[in-house]
């Protein structure tokens, strides 16, 4: 066989082969072409193509990735997402890091879904598994207690806004947690105690200023049925630029004065 046509054969048989061994690369490659264009739909079926060929591939991890941010952002199918974040538990359980991120991810997708049972497990869970700042403690807290605020379970919500309470760290969700906290004892007809946290809660430098008028208008439903009417219409009128509904200031505003 002559030297070039040897040389010829010699290099699609590498060709080949580099193709061969690496079975399973392009596609992932090309998947990330298509999702950088915009072709989501097209990435999404080559994603889940090459989990399928490569049970060991090294791009297993962004590749699982990119199928829970498509349904995330892109196809707004949260069950999905829950989905792929439940297989990829399963397949990192061994990996804490990777397992703690995905049990956050987890939780937040099972709270958009209003799968109330599930995303107390999972945020409980975080709890359990130890390791974290004392900003994500309190976050973690504060979810719990708005969950059991939406079962009607008052006392547990209180409970959670009050260990939410008890992490250092940063102000921004000691703050939410102080405004569901007296949120909390309102409803359990606490009023006291919610007026307390409310006057704390507004006493606090830097606070959010939405957060200010909420805090501010719940306190106005307590003076109004306290039978203190002409402070809750002051109150009232402070934040009538800083609420988030003007309609909601103005039409309590009318009720405070017939």
């Amino acid at each position: 066989m002559p030297k070039t046509r040897l040389g010829g054969v010699l290099l699609l048989c590498l060709a080949l082969w580099a193709c061969s061994s690496g079975l399973g690369e392009a596609p992932l490659a090309q998947a990330d072409r298509e999702f950088a264009n915009g072709n989501y739909l097209k990435a999404e079926t080559l994603y889940e193509s090459y989990l399928q060929a490569n049970p060991q591939g090294d791009g297993r991890w962004d590749a699982w990735r990119q199928l829970v941010r498509i349904s995330v952002t892109v196809t707004g199918n949260d069950k999905k997402a829950a989905r792929l974040l439940e297989a990829m538990q399963l397949e990192y359980s061994e990996d804490s890091e990777r397992f703690v991120d995905l049990s956050w991810q987890l939780a937040e997708t099972y709270t958009r879904l209003h799968d109330w049972d599930k995303a107390s497990e999972t945020w409980q869970t975080l709890l359990d598994q130890g390791d974290l700042a004392p900003a994500q403690a309190a976050e973690v807290h504060w979810n719990l207690g708005k969950i059991h605020q939406y079962q009607g379970r008052y006392g547990m919500a209180k409970d959670a806004m009050l260990a939410c309470l008890e992490q250092e760290g940063d102000q921004t969700p000691h703050a939410r947690c102080m405004y569901e906290l007296a949120q909390a004892y309102s409803l359990l007809k606490n009023r006291a105690q919610a007026r307390v946290w409310l006057d704390r809660l507004l006493a606090l430098p830097g606070l959010d200023p939405e957060l200010h008028a909420l805090g501010t208008y719940m306190l106005c439903e307590i003076l109004e049925a306290e039978g203190q009417k002409a402070q809750a219409r002051a109150l009232l009128e402070s934040i009538r630029q800083t609420y988030p509904n003007p309609l909601v200031i103005e039409t309590r505003l009318r009720q405070l004065a017939e």
